[in-house]
């Protein structure tokens, strides 16, 4: 009978195990836009490419493609790009690396992306801009024509990115205003006057009620020659020193079908101690309205002809039920509003120079088209406003001057701060 033999057992070999490691960014750390997205991966693929997706709190993506691995299909390799994503409101924000058999998870803080400007106000823009500017915007006078209320104060205006604003106010373009309260009532005289303290104090006593519904077009300043078709989403906010209510409405000139496009998301604002009057406006698009005018279906063109303010009510109530349809989302202007801070800096005058020929309105000041109270007012000086120093008459009572909005003319020198020396300015007759 032959033995058996011993015969050792054969190992089948494992194979190595796919996993990704993500080193970079740490773990909760605050995530920079762009940010370093850096790793190793065990069995580099094929294609040497991996996915990543960043996520905020809400799953919503902010940012998404392909990351490179240097190595050999099959062997370990490493990956490192860098990465810009879509900010957020602040909070939670997870980042994946996928490859076809295996994810790696980190999870990383999406910062508060604040912008402080040097006139003294502040303001995070996460979710709706990268960045922001102000500039001083110089008065326009209040001409009566051909819209109530038209010109405005010397203001403050923000504007966002690299967007480029024409002179003339849009409020289809997305801007935020600060606008001295007490300038804007100077501009107007008689009736004007009378009728634009009635809408102030209106509008005051919409935010003391804060109803649910807008019963009436609320105040809209700068004054514009468009309507307010519509308002959805109704909500008021408070922001630093102050409150206001957002809304969303369709501002026009003409009636037609809304589509994703047509709307505007407005704040109107005051601050506690009524210096200030705060106005902001951004375009939003929505996924509830077609996305152009040859979108719109049968039933709805039907509406539209047959009841206009049945079917712009129709439309405040698909919005109404709507609130994450848009872009920029709502939570994100909301927060932009809510983070104003406005310091007490804001608008205050520059110091006079010696050797500058400028000067300051200490009062309310009528420019006149000559050297006297016999000639016709062509435009006026709110007190305080600066106006460059051209010409004075022969005895130097008269000072004439080109204002900050462009009108040359004649003012009254008792009635004029300045530094310059005015004997140095030419004699005009």
């Amino acid at each position: 009978m032959r033995a058996a033999l011993d015969v050792a057992p054969t190992e089948t070999p494992v194979p190595p195990q796919q996993e990704i490691v993500i080193e970079s960014p740490a773990r909760g750390a605050l995530l920079p836009n762009p940010f370093k997205l850096a790793g190793s991966i065990a069995l580099t693929p094929p294609d040497k490419a991996l996915r990543y997706r960043v996520t905020d709190g809400r799953g919503e993506v902010l940012g998404e493609g392909t990351i490179g691995v240097e190595g050999w299909p099959g062997e370990s390799g490493i990956f490192s790009a860098t990465i810009a994503y879509r900010m957020s409101l602040p909070g939670p924000a997870r980042i994946q690396v996928i490859a076809a058999d295996a994810t790696a998870e980190r999870t990383a803080q999406i910062p508060a992306l604040t912008v402080n400007l040097p006139q003294g106000v502040s303001l995070m823009i996460n979710g709706v801009a990268t960045k922001a500017r102000a500039e001083v915007v110089p008065r326009k006078p209040n001409i009566r024509f051909p819209i109530t209320w038209n010109g405005w104060p010397r203001h403050l205006r923000i504007t966002f990115d690299d967007d480029q604003l024409a002179e003339a106010f849009d409020p289809r373009r997305r801007q935020l205003l600060i606008l001295p309260l007490p300038d804007y009532q100077t501009l107007f005289r008689g009736a004007e006057a009378e009728s634009f303290g009635e809408a102030i104090r209106a509008f005051q006593a919409l935010l003391a009620e804060r109803p649910a519904v807008l019963s009436t077009e609320p105040l809209l300043l700068p004054a514009s020659d468009l309507s307010q078709a519509m308002h959805a989403q109704v909500r008021y906010l408070e922001f630093g020193g102050g409150s206001g209510v957002r809304f969303l409405t369709h501002l026009t000139q003409e009636i037609h079908p809304l589509t994703a496009s047509s709307l505007v998301y407005t704040f109107q604002g005051l601050t506690g101690d009524g210096r200030f009057y705060v106005a902001a406006y951004f375009p939003v698009t929505t996924t509830v309205l077609p996305t152009t005018t040859a979108d719109i279906s049968p039933a709805e063109h039907d509406a539209y002809k047959r009841d206009y303010l049945a079917y712009v009510e129709g439309i405040a109530q698909k919005l109404d039920a709507q609130p994450q349809s848009f872009t920029p989302a709502l939570d994100a202007l909301d927060g932009l509003i809510a983070s104003l801070q406005i310091g007490d800096g804001v608008l205050s005058v520059e110091p006079l120079s010696a050797n500058e020929p400028v000067g300051r309105a200490t009062d309310l000041l009528n420019v006149r088209s000559g050297p006297g109270t016999r000639f016709r007012i062509i435009g006026r000086l709110a007190a305080g406003e600066r106006a460059e120093l051209l010409a004075r008459s022969a005895g130097g009572d008269w000072l004439r001057v080109r204002s900050e909005s462009g009108v040359v003319g004649w003012v009254s020198r008792n009635y004029v701060d300045t530094a310059f020396d005015i004997r140095q300015l030419p004699i005009q007759p």
